[in-house]
């Protein structure tokens, strides 16, 4: 775990660590995943780098290879953003399913979208 990770915040002031050195400067224990607002906040970041960063990469190469049009990418970015919106709420919130599948299935969606129109205009 980074220091830069989302649940960072929280960690001082719930004692919470995963290395010796934190407990050391702040006091507290070191917990492996036992703390569950921490664990969801954790997952809920990894999950948006492990479906943020392919997008950016494909919006870049979209944009240098000249794919699809301006309008496309447009809308397709803002379906992006709505979409992980909705699921960053929905895992924070821990609100039922299936809102955050929702959220991540349109997510997914935009990038295979991007993907396929990329590879499409490529081959021609």
């Amino acid at each position: 775990s980074s220091g830069i990770n989302a649940e960072w915040p929280l960690r001082p002031g719930r004692k919470v660590f995963v290395v010796e050195e934190d407990v050391a400067c702040l006091g507290g224990q070191v917990k492996l995943n036992s703390d569950l607002v921490i664990e969801r906040i954790r997952r809920c970041h990894l999950n948006d780098l492990e479906n943020i960063i392919p997008f950016i990469m494909l919006v870049c190469i979209f944009a240098v290879t000249g794919s699809g049009s301006l309008s496309d990418l447009v809308l397709v970015s803002r379906v992006f953003i709505a979409a992980r919106f909705l699921h960053t709420i929905a895992y924070l919130g821990s609100i039922r399913q299936p809102f955050r599948a929702i959220g991540w299935a349109v997510g997914v969606l935009c990038n295979v979208y991007l993907a396929t129109t990329i590879l499409r205009d490529l081959s021609k």
